[in-house]
């Protein structure tokens, strides 16, 4: 017998099946619902669900960012080889999810599963129909969206398993964009600790003190307090974004880039915050 589209829709909604092995299920079935989900589980959903029980360490990174450079979104989608996790498949399942994600309000990863693609698929249908095509258990295991009302410079290394996003407080320009996006690439490579030196765990800086006055014990004693200065402000301008050297370039700070963007924008400009995405940390 002939099945309706809506028919499909609600068994592929009910079991995260493709439409076409919705399709032929039900025309087997003569339309049956209940023994349409039996079929399919005989068949491979209920392989697809003991997958579902084995370990995942590798995947990719979803990064999607608007044209307005105002809107990011990031994922992990965990799968169990880096063999998968190398698939263009899988890659653009991950960047189809963090468009999603994007679109989501106070996205997390329940209510990204629950949202629907431009085809209508929840997210969860269409992890589930990524299992049946790999064979591997995946899953999404953060999702991280923001907005601004500045602009985001962002890189994403040429692996999908490191993506850094910082955000600034103008907006830009194509200059703008250039530098922001090579100071999240910087970020990238120094990792800094901190934005400033007020964001540095207290106790990271108390443990810092500690070494280097363990270091200073053979100096004489009204030399220490100076010389643990010294140490702590070169640890900072290692450890702090804004206080870093470029990491290609020495000679150029991160604060004389960011003025160079505040210049650019016509307006004085600051970094409010960075991330650091890595998979599976």
């Amino acid at each position: 017998m002939a099945v309706s589209m809506e028919q499909i829709k609600e068994l592929r909604e009910k079991t995260g099946v493709g439409l076409m092995e919705c399709k032929k299920a039900l025309s087997e079935t003569n339309g049956d619902i209940e023994a349409s989900i039996r079929l399919l589980k005989e068949r491979g959903a209920i392989t697809a669900a003991k997958k579902t029980d084995r370990e995942v360490k590798e995947g990719s990174i979803g990064f999607y960012i608007n044209d307005a450079k105002n809107e990011v979104a990031c994922i992990e989608l965990h799968c169990e080889t880096d063999f998968v996790a190398k698939n263009e498949l899988f890659v653009n399942l991950s960047k189809e999810i963090a468009k999603i994600s994007a679109s989501v309000d106070n996205a997390s990863v329940d209510s990204v599963l629950n949202s629907k693609g431009a085809n209508g698929d929840t997210v969860q249908a269409m992890i589930t129909e990524g299992i049946q095509k790999w064979g591997e258990n995946t899953v999404l295991a953060s999702v991280k969206a923001m907005k601004t009302d500045g602009f985001f410079g962002s890189y994403v290394h040429f692996n999908n398993k490191l993506v850094t996003i910082v955000e600034f407080n103008v907006k830009p320009n194509d200059k703008c964009l250039e530098i922001a996006n090579q100071i999240a690439m910087h970020i990238a490579s120094e990792k800094p600790l901190a934005l400033n030196r007020e964001g540095v765990d207290a106790a990271a800086v108390a443990e810092q003190k500690e070494i280097f006055a363990k270091q200073v014990e053979d100096k004489p004693e009204n030399m220490r307090e100076k010389i643990i200065e010294g140490k702590m402000n070169s640890w900072y301008s290692e450890s702090v974004l804004i206080d870093q050297k470029l990491f290609t370039d020495n000679k150029v700070t991160i604060k004389s880039l960011v003025e160079e963007i505040g210049k650019e924008a016509g307006a004085t400009a600051e970094i409010k915050s960075f991330s650091i995405i890595s998979l599976g940390v």
